[in-house]
């Protein structure tokens, strides 16, 4: 059993967003992931809702691409081949915001969602994810991790550890 594990944090999130990513460098198999994500108010701006989306995945041989659409800065992975396009059932006319697509090994993926009051107190939000994914990983494909934010600002924090098999 072999483990690895980093963390990093954007302060100042405040309708943008940021990746990491890094290069597997020999061939192997992703066995578990614990990911915890955190997103705090640090300069009460305003009052209302505060969302940060999290997820990562890997880019198959070859350096990641990334929309920055709106700041966002997401990553652009393949969609899905060995399934068929997300289908909106909507009967009520509701506002569906994004076109879903089944992306190619996505592996994670979590949404943090906190009232800011006016004072700001309780207003953070916090999840860790363990899973096992068993996800073969060849040497030159790229693990890539996001963040980005939209409304009352803060700062988010990603901590991750992974347990691998190489080979």
């Amino acid at each position: 059993m072999s483990l690895a594990g980093f963390g990093w944090e954007i302060s100042n999130l405040h309708n943008n967003g940021a990746d990491v990513y890094f290069r597997v460098e020999k061939n192997m198999t992703l066995n578990s992931m614990n990911i915890d994500v955190a997103f705090m108010v640090i300069s009460l701006s305003s009052t209302g809702f505060a969302e940060v989306l999290c997820y990562a995945g890997v880019s198959r041989g070859t350096i990641p691409t990334f929309n920055n659409s709106g700041g966002h800065a997401y990553v652009t992975l393949p969609s899905d081949q060995n399934f068929g396009s997300v289908t909106n059932y909507n009967p009520n006319g509701l506002n569906i915001s994004k076109d879903p697509t089944l992306s190619q090994d996505k592996f994670y993926a979590v949404s943090l969602k906190s009232w800011v009051p006016s004072d700001g107190s309780a207003s953070s939000s916090s999840r860790q994810v363990l899973a096992n994914p068993s996800l073969r990983l060849n040497a030159g494909d790229y693990l890539v991790f996001h963040m980005d934010h939209a409304a009352v600002g803060g700062t988010a924090e990603m901590q991750v550890v992974l347990q691998y098999t190489l080979g």
